[in-house]
């Protein structure tokens, strides 16, 4: 809706006050009495405001706005190109309860303002269409990006509710495309199922398990592998470094990988496996009693250094007797899990070296 600026006037209404002027002089030389100002001003006032008000008014009905934001708002707002005609109809119906039908018709030409993108996402919530618009988007960034791991856009969402997603969505409003990429997504999204479900889903595609005749052993490994990631990601913040910290919780949390690994590798391997099982949770148990003392302080990096390198000493020399028998069933194992699962299950291992378990 459009209103004229102040002091200005339209022709049609210059037209109606030249008219009313000239009647009322054309008036003021006949013999009858001469009409009063007063009256001559009002009459002019309600014409010209009359006209003015049809003039500068632009009627949008209800119809014609729903109509509108269905065919065209994707052009202003991408991120709900993805959705069909009768889950966008439902969206702008949510709307125009909140929203006069000029309103919508702006919004639909410019997109979401800043202070309307909670409106939409609660609009999209009402019509279950969240974790839709979410899917749909983070498809087409996945499939935009030829370096992405065919990552199943359902996998990252499992487990997801809307509310999980609204404050990320609302931001993302601004910039049009939905990925989870960036500090500010993962602050927004930190809690959420997402965070691990990244790592799993990830792990996956990078086991190319999108084949149903995947191994369920491989299937379950990736899950377990996302579960650990996420749970050192969950427990330092960072990448695995130099940490001896969380080299320590790098063993307590593969030790339950092996230990079911043990249970679900072919005969012929399950004396390996038991190996580097029992290695594993023995090198698990050096690092806690070094690196878990109540004397020790975790804050001075010296200290835990130093502790960390009496903890190494006790490994080699526990390790000193088995080492060739370790290496060998370590590399069968790796070798069998690379040949069944793929390369990327190799990470298991890869994560325990430098520490003599599994060198």
């Amino acid at each position: 809706m459009r209103f004229r600026e102040p002091g200005r006037v339209g022709a049609a209404t210059a037209v109606v006050l030249s008219c009313c002027l000239l009647a009322a002089a054309c008036g003021s030389t006949a013999a009858g009495p001469e009409p009063a100002a007063e009256l001559v001003t009002t009459t002019i006032l309600q014409v010209a405001t009359t006209t003015i008000l049809e003039v500068a008014t632009t009627t949008v009905t209800p119809a014609a706005a729903r109509d509108g934001f269905v065919t065209g708002v994707a052009d202003a707002a991408p991120i709900l190109g993805g959705l069909t005609g009768h889950d966008l109809g439902c969206v702008a119906d949510r709307l125009l309860e909140e929203l006069e039908p000029a309103e919508v018709v702006a919004l639909t030409r410019n997109g979401p303002r800043p202070d309307q993108s909670a409106l939409t996402v609660r609009a999209l919530h009402d019509c279950d269409l969240v974790v839709e618009v979410v899917t749909l988007g983070l498809r087409e960034a996945i499939e935009a990006d030829p370096g992405s791991p065919p990552i199943d856009a359902a996998c990252l969402l499992e487990g997801v509710q809307p509310d999980d997603l609204a404050p990320y969505l609302e931001a993302r409003f601004a910039l049009g495309s939905v990925d989870f990429e960036g500090p500010e997504a993962t602050d927004l999204l930190a809690g959420t199922p997402i965070i691990a479900n990244m790592v799993r889903c990830g792990t996956l595609a990078a086991f190319g398990m999108a084949n149903t005749g995947t191994p369920a052993v491989c299937i379950e490994l990736s899950q377990r592998l996302g579960d650990m990631l996420v749970t050192l990601m969950e427990a330092d913040g960072a990448d695995l470094g130099p940490d001896p910290m969380l080299l320590a919780r790098v063993f307590a949390v593969t030790n339950e990988i092996f230990a079911w690994l043990a249970d679900e590798v072919p005969p012929d391997l399950e004396a390996d496996a038991l190996l580097v099982r029992d290695t594993t949770a023995r090198v698990g148990e050096l690092m806690v009693e070094g690196l878990a003392r109540p004397d020790l302080d975790t804050g001075d990096e010296e200290e835990v250094m130093a502790a960390f390198m009496g903890v190494m000493t006790r490994i080699s020399a526990e390790l000193s007797g088995t080492e060739g028998d370790l290496t060998a069933a370590t590399s069968r194992l790796s070798a069998y899990l690379v040949e069944t699962c793929g390369e990327s299950s190799s990470m298991l291992f890869e994560l325990l070296v430098g520490v003599g378990a599994t060198s």
